[in-house]
C-alpha cells in the first residue's frame, strides 16, 4: 500500500513504430511509388518491387534496394531516397559507422556510430577509399549497419520525393547529371575494400 504523498512512478508507454511513408494506399502514396520506380530505373534493371521498396540489379551485377525515409514539415512532406546494398560477409569494411559532415573534407567522413567500437584502422581505410567519391556526391547521410547483415545505406540529396500541400505540388527531385553512376562508383569502392596487410613476422 502506498503511503499518503508518496511519489508514483509515471507509466511509460512503448513507442509506436513510425509508419513507412509508402505503407498504405492513396493518390499521394501511389505517386510516390511511381517516382521511386522511376528513380530506381536510373540505377539499373528493376528486378522486383513491393509496397515500400524497389529492387534493382546494375549492369555489373550489384543488387540494390531503393526506398524512402519520411521527413515531415509544415504543409509539406519530403521523402528522402535511400539506396541500400548488402556487403560481402568476408570483408574488411567496418561495422557501425556513419557519415558526418564535420571538418575540412568535402563530402564528409565516416566515424563510429553511437554504441559502436569499429577498428580505427579499418575506418581510416574506409575514409581513404571513399574521400574522392564523396567529394563528388551530394550525400546527406550514409551508414553501415552495426548488427545483422552488413548493409551499406546511402541517402543522397537527389532522388527525394516532395509533396507540398499549398499549392499542391508533387515532385521527384532530379539527380545532378551523372549522379547515379557516381553513387554506384562509391558502392563499388566500399565493396572492394581490402584488409590492411599483416605486419611481417620478426626474423
Amino acid at each position: 500500500m502506498t503511503g499518503f504523498g508518496a511519489a508514483v512512478a509515471p507509466t511509460v508507454k512503448p513507442r509506436t513504430p513510425r509508419k513507412h511513408p509508402l505503407a498504405g494506399n492513396g493518390p499521394i502514396v501511389d505517386r510516390a511509388r511511381q517516382a521511386l520506380r522511376f528513380t530506381a530505373e536510373q540505377f539499373g534493371e528493376v528486378t522486383g518491387a513491393d509496397q515500400t521498396t524497389v529492387s534493382v540489379r546494375t549492369a555489373d551485377g550489384l543488387d540494390l534496394a531503393l526506398s524512402y525515409e519520411p521527413g515531415n514539415y509544415v504543409f509539406s512532406r519530403v521523402y528522402a531516397l535511400t539506396v541500400s546494398t548488402q556487403l560481402p560477409a568476408s570483408t574488411a569494411i567496418p561495422r557501425g559507422v556513419k557519415l558526418v559532415h564535420r571538418g575540412p573534407q568535402r563530402g564528409g567522413t565516416f566515424v563510429a556510430d553511437r554504441g559502436s567500437l569499429p577498428d580505427s584502422r579499418a575506418v581510416a581505410r574506409l575514409n581513404a577509399i571513399t574521400a574522392e567519391h564523396l567529394g563528388t556526391i551530394d550525400m546527406v547521410r550514409a551508414s553501415i549497419a552495426q548488427t545483422g547483415q552488413r548493409t551499406l545505406t546511402l541517402s543522397p540529396m537527389g532522388g527525394a520525393y516532395v509533396w507540398v500541400m499549398i499549392p499542391p505540388v508533387f515532385k521527384a527531385t532530379a539527380f545532378p547529371p551523372g549522379e547515379p553512376e557516381r553513387i554506384l562508383a562509391l558502392i563499388r569502392a566500399v565493396r572492394e575494400l581490402d584488409p590492411a596487410p599483416s605486419p611481417s613476422p620478426s626474423a
